[in-house]
Parts: structure tokens; C-alpha cells; sequence
């Protein structure tokens, strides 16, 4: 029996000797994604506030940053910026959620109980000279409007829409202690992410695989687009709905703040935006004789509420940053649809960290790409 070289037993000892070496980091991998995942289902409870408050400290570090070059104390700089956003966005916020339950329950009254097809006949019938179909009865005499059922289409959809608004108020008001409580989670872990961020973000790149290169691209690109997305989308929106509100009160129309929310939503729309509502009320109000209404309407959602998204949006952002507003707005929807209002800042989120990996992995191939690219010509 032949013996096998030294050369060669010495090499089949060695591998021998990584593998048994390689078991203490397999194990001690194996006991570290255990924590994280007994770790997700402890904070899993509690993620929408976590979330919320790794949003709003990324997007005030900046005035975080300014306060601490004047007072040299990271604890009451980080202090005052939670007290800043308490008084200036959550306090508003949350009186603006109790004047959208009042007015979302008054629009419920009002379509359950005055709303029906007879109240709409007046301008839906053209045989009794309604203002809608009068010019149709001109060009097509032979057209009978009433056979859409237009009225019973609109009181159906009118009433389901004041039922989701009623059953969204009680589910608001029957959590409105869980609410405070994760307020108040949202305000503390927010104190912590302002005072101790840059240790947080150390320690992540520091436990990261990826190239410290990487790692700062994909959390600078991150800042960037929550910046963007926070200021420039959902800031934008928040002001053309809080105008178009003014303007709905201003004409007279019922449930302002209700009507200026919903424009806030569609602001998010590309291309349709707030138009989407003020257009069909500067309609309705055409053609129930208030021409001046009308008029007003229309001049203040065009040069007031549709111009704020020409020149605000690009002013918060600025031009260096493209935010993708077709997609910014799929994925809000698709992320409502999903998890719910958390989605609403979890969708762009997941739109950003795909931007950024993939401008990652082009740095990274891009010579590979180009190779295959001409191999294939």
C-alpha cells in the first residue's frame, strides 16, 4: 500500500484543522441571528413609533446639530428639539385628527340622513332642465341620462365612503390611549437616536459585510431620501391640503379640514394632484349658479394650490435629488395596502433602500456589465 505524500496529508490536516476552527464563528452566528430574531418579536410591538422616530431624527439632525454648536450639551439639545417637534408638528397633528373625526362624523349624518337620489335629481334630470345633461339633450336627443342612475350611483358611493370615515373615527377614538402611549415611546426613543445616532450608525456599519464605502453611500443616499420624501412629497402635500382647505371654507363648502386632508392625500397623486378635488366643487358650484365661487375656486387651485408643487417641492428638496414621484406614490399605496398607515412612510422607505442598492451594485460591475455588454454585441 503506497503511502500518500507528506505534502499532502499535511494539506488534508489543515483544511481539517480550518474547518474544526470555523465551528466557534458558525456557532456564535447562529446564537447572534437567534438574539436579533427573539430581539424582532420583543421590539416588533412597538415598530411603527420606533419607526416614526428614526424618521423625525433624521430629518431635524440638522437643527439638532445647529443647537449643540450654541449650548455644547447633547442631552438638552437633543431635549429641546424633542420639545420643538411636540409643539410644532404633534400637537397640530392631533388636533387636526379630532377636527377630522368631528367633521368626518357630521359628513356621516349628512349622507345617511338628507343625502338620496331625489336630492340630486335637480342636477342630474335634464328632462326637468337639470344644468348637467341640458347641452347632452341638444346633441343627442335620443340619449336618456336617467337610465345611468347616476344619482343611485353617487348616493352608493357617497354613503360607503361615510361609513369607512365613521368606522375610521371610532377605531380613532377607542385607541386614542394606545396612541399617547406610543407617542410617548416615539418622543423618548427619538431623544436617544438624536443624542447617540452617530454611535448607533457606527455600530450597524461596524457589524455590516459591506465595504465602509458602501456603507456611507447607502446611509447618505437614505438621509437624503427620507429628507426628500419627508420634506419634499409628504410636507408639500400637507400644505396644498391646509390651502385647499382654506379655499373650500372660503367658498362656503361644508367640512373644510375633512376636504383639505383628502386633497393633502391626492397631492400625492402625479400629475392629478389636488385637482382631483377642488376641480369637481369649482363644477359643482358652476353649475348651481355660484359663479363667483366657482371662479374663485378655480383661480385659488390653480395659482395658489397647484403652484405650491412647482415651486415649494423643488425648493425643500432641491434639484440634486430625484425623487421619483410616480413610484414614491405606488409605493405609499402599496405600502398602506400592506402594513396599514405605517406604510405610508415604510413604502418610499423601501423605494429608497432599493435605489440604493442598485446604484451600489452598478458602481461595484459596472466594468463586468460593460464586458458582457459588448461580449454579447
Amino acid at each position: 500500500m503506497e503511502k500518500q505524500p507528506v505534502r499532502a496529508v499535511r494539506k488534508k490536516h489543515h483544511d481539517r484543522t480550518l474547518k474544526i476552527s470555523a465551528v466557534p464563528a458558525y456557532f456564535l452566528l447562529a446564537c447572534l441571528l437567534v438574539a436579533l430574531y427573539y430581539l424582532f418579536l420583543l421590539l416588533s410591538p412597538f415598530f411603527a413609533p420606533l419607526l416614526f422616530a428614526a424618521v423625525l431624527a433624521t430629518a431635524f439632525h440638522p437643527l439638532y446639530r445647529t443647537i449643540c454648536k450654541y449650548l455644547t450639551s447633547e442631552t438638552i439639545s437633543s431635549l429641546i428639539v424633542c420639545v420643538l417637534v411636540t409643539l410644532l408638528i404633534v400637537i397640530p397633528f392631533i388636533v387636526l385628527l379630532f377636527l377630522l373625526a368631528g367633521e368626518a362624523v357630521n359628513m356621516y349624518l349628512f349622507l345617511q340622513h338628507k343625502l338620496s337620489p331625489d336630492f340630486l335629481d335637480p342636477f342630474l334630470k335634464w328632462q326637468q332642465n337639470g344644468a348637467i345633461f341640458e347641452w347632452i339633450k341638444r346633441f343627442f336627443p335620443d340619449f336618456d341620462p336617467a337610465s345611468l342612475n347616476i344619482a343611485g350611483q353617487i348616493t352608493s358611493l357617497a354613503k360607503n365612503l361615510s361609513t369607512f370615515l365613521i368606522s375610521q373615527t371610532e377605531a380613532f377614538v377607542t385607541g386614542i390611549v394606545g396612541f399617547f402611549v406610543y407617542f410617548l415611546i416615539m418622543l423618548f426613543t427619538m431623544f436617544y437616536f438624536l443624542k447617540d445616532g452617530n454611535i448607533i450608525v457606527q455600530k450597524i456599519m461596524a457589524l455590516s459585510p459591506l465595504p465602509e464605502i458602501y456603507e456611507k453611500q447607502l446611509f447618505q443616499r437614505l438621509k437624503a431620501m427620507t429628507n426628500a420624501t419627508l420634506y419634499g412629497t409628504f410636507f408639500t402635500a400637507i400644505v396644498q391640503g391646509f390651502l385647499g382647505g382654506i379655499g373650500f371654507a372660503l367658498v362656503g363648502i361644508e367640512e373644510p379640514v375633512l376636504w383639505g386632508a383628502i386633497m393633502a392625500f391626492f397631492a400625492l397623486v402625479p400629475y392629478v394632484g389636488t385637482a382631483f378635488v377642488w376641480f369637481p366643487a369649482f363644477v359643482i358650484l358652476l353649475f348651481t349658479g355660484s359663479v363667483g365661487s366657482a371662479i374663485f375656486l378655480l383661480l385659488w387651485g390653480i395659482f395658489l394650490v397647484g403652484a405650491i408643487d412647482n415651486f415649494l417641492r423643488p425648493y425643500l428638496i432641491g434639484s440634486s435629488t430625484n425623487t421619483y414621484s410616480l413610484l414614491t406614490f405606488l409605493c405609499v399605496i402599496g405600502g398602506i395596502s400592506l402594513w396599514g398607515s405605517l406604510g405610508i412612510l415604510l413604502g418610499p422607505l423601501v423605494l429608497t433602500l432599493l435605489i440604493a442598492i442598485s446604484e451600489i451594485y452598478e458602481n461595484e460591475y459596472r466594468p463586468l456589465l460593460k464586458e458582457l455588454d459588448h461580449g454579447g454585441v
